[in-house]
Parts: C-alpha cells; sequence; structure tokens
C-alpha cells in the first residue's frame, strides 16, 4: 500500500482566504482525564480531499449522494513533469481509464510552504477530452485543480457538472507514473460541498 494523503495538521497550507486548519488537544490523560481528546477545526478542502459536484453546481450531489463505485478501482498514474498546465496534447491514450491521478512537481513541495499560485493546472481542452475518453475520476497533486485566477471556474464546473470525481491536493512524491488501483474514502458528511479524504495506492 502506498499512502498518497497528506496529512493533516496544525497551520497547513491552505487556499488563499480559507480559514487555517487548528487540531487541538482539549482533553488529556496527563491531566486527570480518562481519555485524549482531540478536536479539528478545519473547511473540508483542505490537503487531500475530494471535491462533491455542489462545490460549484448549485442543485449537485454532496458529499454523501455520491456514487462509492468511484471511491476504489485502477488508476493510471500520469507525471507531467514541470508543465506549467495539462492540455490535451500531452495525455497518452486514456480511453476505457476508469481514473487518471496527475502528478506534477507540486509533490515535491509540503503544505508548510507559502501558497504557490503558479502550480499546474488542468486545461479547459484536457478535461473534456478525459470526459469523452470516459474517465470516472480526475486526481491531481495541486491544491485545485485548475490554475490560479482561471476566471470563471470552468474547469471544475465541466467536470463536476459531469459528476467526475474531483480528488486534489494528492501527494505522489516517489510514485511512478503506470497503473495502480486506489481507494479514495472522504468522510460522509452529510450536505457538504467536499471532504477531506485519505487515499491510498496498491
Amino acid at each position: 500500500m502506498i499512502d498518497i494523503t497528506r496529512p493533516i495538521r496544525t497551520n497547513m497550507t491552505v487556499w488563499p482566504g480559507d480559514d487555517g486548519v487548528l487540531v487541538k488537544r482539549v482533553r488529556s490523560i496527563s491531566k486527570e482525564s480518562a481519555s485524549n481528546v482531540s478536536r479539528v477545526e478545519a473547511g473540508v478542502h483542505i490537503g487531500t480531499h475530494v471535491d462533491a459536484p455542489l462545490h460549484f453546481i448549485p442543485d449537485g450531489k454532496s458529499i454523501d449522494q455520491l456514487d462509492i463505485n468511484l471511491f476504489t478501482g485502477t488508476v493510471k498514474v500520469i507525471d507531467t513533469g514541470n508543465e506549467d498546465i495539462i492540455t490535451r496534447k500531452m495525455l497518452p491514450d486514456v480511453i476505457n481509464s476508469k481514473a487518471v491521478f496527475f502528478k506534477t512537481w507540486y509533490s515535491d513541495r509540503s503544505l508548510d510552504e507559502p501558497f504557490d499560485t503558479n502550480y499546474t493546472g488542468l486545461s479547459l481542452d484536457a478535461a473534456q477530452h478525459l470526459i469523452e475518453s470516459g474517465v470516472k475520476v480526475i486526481g491531481i497533486d495541486t491544491l485545485s485543480i485548475e490554475k490560479y485566477k482561471s476566471g470563471n471556474y470552468d474547469v471544475h464546473k465541466t467536470l463536476l457538472g459531469k459528476e467526475i470525481l474531483i480528488i486534489e491536493g494528492l501527494c505522489l512524491k516517489g510514485v511512478s507514473s503506470g497503473e495502480y488501483n486506489y481507494i479514495c474514502m472522504p468522510l460522509c458528511i452529510e450536505g457538504s460541498d467536499g471532504s477531506p479524504a485519505r487515499v491510498m495506492l496498491y
């Protein structure tokens, strides 16, 4: 098993404008409590997470309404190197691939560093090609699947409008291109537009 999840921790890097993350021990055995108990304060789009259609589609499905068959299967990992944007021309044959995960240079960065607006994103042309090829799950190691300040969020709207599962914030450092099996388990948060997730390859 290869864990490709970014750990959740206090003051980790988040999307600009989002509230920061706080992981706090609120009760401790050493302080006369019978158990250790912690509390997490965070948005649902932190670290490794899943976007539900509701994130950009007003009447879209929430995270608890997603097809759970999308949470496991085979995936093609594609290394995009140092490219600035992922285009249709860069994509190998992905027909009949259920899922595609994009490994960019961002996997070498930790979420302790300042947010980098120059991360690699997916072009609308590439997103449409993946849909036409029958891909149902698209993952990337950046905190967003499309470029920073892309305008109208057309990539998100195009994919989520087709109920494509979007996984963002993966950590694919040390993972080679190729075919794998994957497991992606977001929390079942009723009515939520997204959720942190644990994602693994094997």
